[in-house]
């Protein structure tokens, strides 16, 4: 009788471990898919600064007195919206990249030069001045 609840509270335990395990592998994963999708973002947010960059200066004749055209003028507002747009989600990607290292230290995790590849963060932009 005693060897049986003793196997029955062994088996309890492994099952509490097992679950404790899953559940640390999936705060790690929500943790990492938090950056990714903040990456992801920034990726988009990019490739969309690089075609308005490119229309920019295909729009470039400058006017003698260095006025900008109202088109012109259209276009840089519209690169400095995604400017700022680039910035907070810059902003978000660094935190959400802070909360998965807190997230790997808390599990014991303490080396982080693989993830620190992985998850490479941009530098913010600058905004754009009319010349």
């Amino acid at each position: 009788m005693a060897l049986a609840m003793f196997r029955n509270r062994e088996k309890q335990q492994e099952s509490l471990c097992e679950e404790l395990l899953r559940e640390r592998a999936a705060t790690l994963a929500r943790a990492g898919f938090a950056v990714e999708d903040a990456l992801a973002k920034l990726d988009r947010l990019d490739r969309q600064f690089g075609e308005i960059i490119r229309r920019w200066q295909s729009q470039q004749t400058g006017s003698p007195d260095g006025a900008l055209p109202r088109e012109q003028r259209s276009v840089l507002e519209e690169i400095n919206g995604i400017i700022d747009q680039f910035n907070i989600v810059c902003q978000k990607a660094e935190t959400q990249y802070y909360y998965l290292i807190v997230t790997r230290e808390a599990l014991g995790l303490r080396r982080h030069e693989t993830v620190q590849k992985i998850y490479r963060i941009p530098p913010k932009k600058k905004k754009m001045q009319a010349v």
